[in-house]
């Protein structure tokens, strides 16, 4: 039940990311293929050693869930599976540029507030079904290496990678004496990705995708029905990042 879940993400996914690496194509294409004589923009800017952006993103997000040997014992014979519903979300951050070469710099991400919602459904033999709700606000500061090609009219591909720290904010929950999932407050994550500039008169633009996998086992430890069929639960997320920097 574990993989054909793990195959069935894979497969949610695929269509979206294949969509969105045509769209680049054949904007990079259409800029490649220019009349000679067309207006460079934002020439000086890529001679700036530090530039300044913000960020929009909206993400597809699920749970990586690993069963522990206790879900196969009677404890579990009324649930016949637990899986992590695909949710979607949003992102908005700002942005510091470090020049180190004319293909090579350094993303510097001070300050980015994600919204989350995350539901794993604990689905019972008799057809009912025990969802879990997880909604959170995190902040999520990053660094990044970030490899562009040569500039072609007013467009660059682009490939970049980093970390980036994932801390849920607000106050603690309630306490309560009702059994539930609970999530750690704090995560690591491993994030790789491609994109496009386009350079335009007054600033740059900057499609982008990218996917990030946290480190971390989220799930935070309970001696209760929601946990103890569990042993890891991991993070997963597509985002769609627009960027605009000088």
């Amino acid at each position: 039940m574990q993989t054909f879940d793990i195959w069935h993400r894979l497969d949610l996914h695929r269509a979206k990311v294949v969509a969105l690496v045509l769209f680049f194509s054949i904007l990079q294409v259409n800029a490649q293929t220019r009349k000679a004589g067309v207006t460079l923009h934002r020439v000086k800017s890529d001679q700036k050693t530090f530039k300044y952006g913000f960020m929009l993103g909206v993400h597809s997000n699920s749970y990586g869930i690993k069963y522990s040997d206790r879900f196969d014992t009677s404890e579990y014979d009324q649930i016949s599976s637990i899986t992590s519903e695909t949710s979607a979300g949003f992102d908005l951050g700002f942005m510091v540029n470090i020049r180190l070469a004319d293909q090579f710099s350094i993303r510097l991400v001070p300050v980015k507030i994600g919204l989350y919602q995350n539901t794993v459904n604990y689905q019972n033999v008799d057809g009912s079904v025990d969802a879990q709700l997880i909604e959170s606000t995190r902040i999520e500061p990053g660094i990044f290496m970030k490899y562009r090609s040569i500039r072609r009219n007013n467009s660059r591909m682009y490939l970049i990678a980093g970390v980036s720290g994932s801390f849920r904010s607000g106050k603690e929950d309630l306490t309560t004496n009702q059994d539930r999932l609970e999530i750690r407050r704090a995560n690591v994550k491993v994030e790789v990705g491609f994109g496009l500039e386009r350079y335009f008169e007054f600033f740059k633009f900057s499609p982008e995708i990218r996917y990030a996998r946290g480190l971390l086992d989220v799930m935070n430890p309970q001696d209760n029905i929601f946990h103890n069929g569990l042993s890891r639960i991991s993070t997963h997320n597509f985002t769609l990042y627009l960027h605009f920097s000088d």
